[in-house]
């Protein structure tokens, strides 16, 4: 990121990561998926612009941050209104997979339901779930590839498109053809304002007296 640009994001191919905490479930606060925002398409165009501001206008460092955390919100937000059902496909995979193995055998666990993930890290490959596929709704697909690291991962597909797959890594999703229209706008909206923001406040520093601009010389007297 470049001055508070997400340059370059909307113009990729059709790969967005979001990276969890090793095992963990997908992080749904940035993966966009049907019914998760209820909001109109002008609220959240005044959204993105609001934000695209503040982000314009905060300093670097922790502030930028957490901004741009929000960032990745309003977009899975922004997408969500054309997004497949990731999280109730990930539900149904969930439940498959795991009901080839009922009785966890030799799956370590503590306290508390195995995620997806971890599970398939500890499954034996006796199992052989690399060789199998497992159909969801929707023409949806559930196939688990075997890691270079050992174990399984997984890959929920539809229409052709990997919108949900886990390893190692964490999770991440490929976008439809529909989302990454939806992306571009996103990251128009979203960029215009970041520059027209940024635009103002050189314009604004620009035309401020001489006597008020941040000169070294003014600063050492004061």
């Amino acid at each position: 990121m470049r001055n508070g640009l997400l340059l370059g994001v909307g113009n990729t191919n059709n790969i967005t990561t979001a990276i969890t905490m090793s095992y963990g479930e997908p992080n749904w606060a940035i993966i966009p998926s049907a019914g998760r925002c209820k909001k109109t398409k002008e609220q959240l165009v005044f959204e993105i612009k609001d934000l695209a501001n503040r982000v314009a206008n905060a300093k670097e460092g922790i502030e930028k941050e957490l901004l741009n955390r929000e960032v990745l919100k309003l977009h899975a937000d922004y997408l969500s209104d054309v997004s497949p059902d990731r999280i109730g496909l990930y539900q149904q995979a969930e439940k498959v997979i795991k009901s080839q193995n009922k009785d966890n055998k030799g799956i370590p666990h503590g306290i508390g339901e195995l995620t997806l993930l971890y599970f398939l890290k500890h499954a034996e490959k006796s199992q052989n779930l690399a060789d199998k596929s497992f159909p969801l709704a929707g023409g949806a697909t559930v196939t688990c590839p075997i890691l270079t690291t050992g174990g399984y991962g997984v890959v929920i597909e539809q229409g052709g498109v990997q919108i949900l797959s886990g390893s190692d890594y964490g999770w991440g999703y490929q976008m439809t053809p529909a989302e990454l229209q939806k992306n571009s706008e996103f990251y128009a909206i979203y960029n215009s304002t970041v520059r027209n923001a940024q635009k103002e406040a050189k314009e604004e520093l620009r035309d401020l007296p001489e006597y008020l601009e941040d000169r070294p010389m003014f600063n050492s007297l004061a």
